[in-house]
């Protein structure tokens, strides 16, 4: 650890902020998830100034004498929708990717599995499954669930004539 690094340990320690107790792997991830929101904040920032000056250069303004009914002979529209369709494209990939990187950021989030645990979590996925793991299981289903056990264990080959019978829905 660095000199700056252990000044601002204790400093967060000094003012009792939970961050002061944190690993260093901890702060560098947390580091890593502000660094990529900021980097996306930033092309945002500048393909909006970019969409801004290409809308401002394009726009046609004529002289005193000159029609503003029609544009000028040499304008080409097909340049006009492909920039068009870069530059909007540019922003909505930079507003997502900063979308994105601030909720990562703010749930904490680095990867999809954990993104998935997540949102898990936070809609009460633990929960309903403990429930559902406690409710009894249909004949049926413990049926069908020992059958592609004695699959996965590899006792296909096996024929039990004493095995149990298959309820009668089954058959």
């Amino acid at each position: 650890m660095t000199h700056t690094q252990s000044k601002e340990r204790s400093l967060l320690e000094k003012f009792n902020f939970k961050l002061g107790d944190a690993s260093d792997e901890y702060i560098r991830r947390r580091n890593l998830q502000m660094v990529r929101f900021m980097s996306a904040a930033a092309v945002t920032i500048f393909a909006s100034r970019f969409a801004y000056k290409s809308t401002i250069t394009r726009q046609y303004v004529p002289t005193l004498f000159q029609g503003n009914h029609a544009p000028p002979l040499s304008y080409n529209f097909t340049t006009d929708a492909a920039v068009a369709v870069g530059t909007g494209t540019l922003l909505c990939g930079s507003v997502s990717a900063m979308m994105i990187f601030g909720t990562c950021w703010i749930l904490d989030v680095s990867t999809f599995k954990e993104f998935g645990w997540r949102m898990k979590s936070m809609m009460g996925g633990y929960e309903k499954e403990k429930e559902l793991a406690k409710q009894p299981m249909d004949e049926e289903s413990a049926y069908i669930q020992d059958s592609l056990n004695d699959l996965l264990e590899g006792k296909y080959d096996d024929v039990d004539f004493d095995a149990p019978e298959p309820p009668a829905s089954l058959k």
